[in-house]
């Protein structure tokens, strides 16, 4: 499935990578964050670029890395998660993560946003139907 981002997300992408030399896979923007997928192997070396991009784009910024391997990719990503679980039901690909109580309202976000942020990410990417948070 081919991504296709809009004019805001190839101004955004184009500033992150002049920044951080880091090659973008993926970008989901909401009305005050922007979510970057990075190439595989790659990773943020120093956080004062991210404060320094928040500050330019006037949105805050969450960096996932792109693993080949869902579950690689789950577990970096989700902070907290107890048990992932992985299932294809009836041409759907299903996830269900468990997420220790403490973390659960930071993997879900304001208003749903960061849990519809992944589960984006995760079709994008990974051809994933479904997400489910317990």
């Amino acid at each position: 499935m081919a991504i296709v981002f809009d004019t805001e997300a190839i101004k955004m992408i184009n500033l992150f990578e002049s920044i951080t030399h880091l090659s973008v896979k993926d970008c989901l923007i909401f009305e005050d964050v922007v979510y970057f997928l990075i190439e595989e192997g790659q990773k943020i070396e120093n956080n004062g670029m991210v404060k320094t991009l928040e500050n330019m784009m006037k949105k805050k910024i969450k960096v996932f890395t792109y693993n080949s391997n869902l579950m690689e990719f789950l577990r970096n990503s989700i902070r907290g998660a107890k048990d992932i679980k992985i299932r294809n039901e009836k041409e759907k690909k299903v996830i269900e993560i468990t997420v220790d109580n403490v973390y659960k309202s930071l993997v879900i976000g304001k208003n749903g946003r960061n849990i519809n942020a992944i589960r984006k990410i995760l079709k994008r990417n990974y051809d994933v139907d479904e997400v489910v948070v317990r």
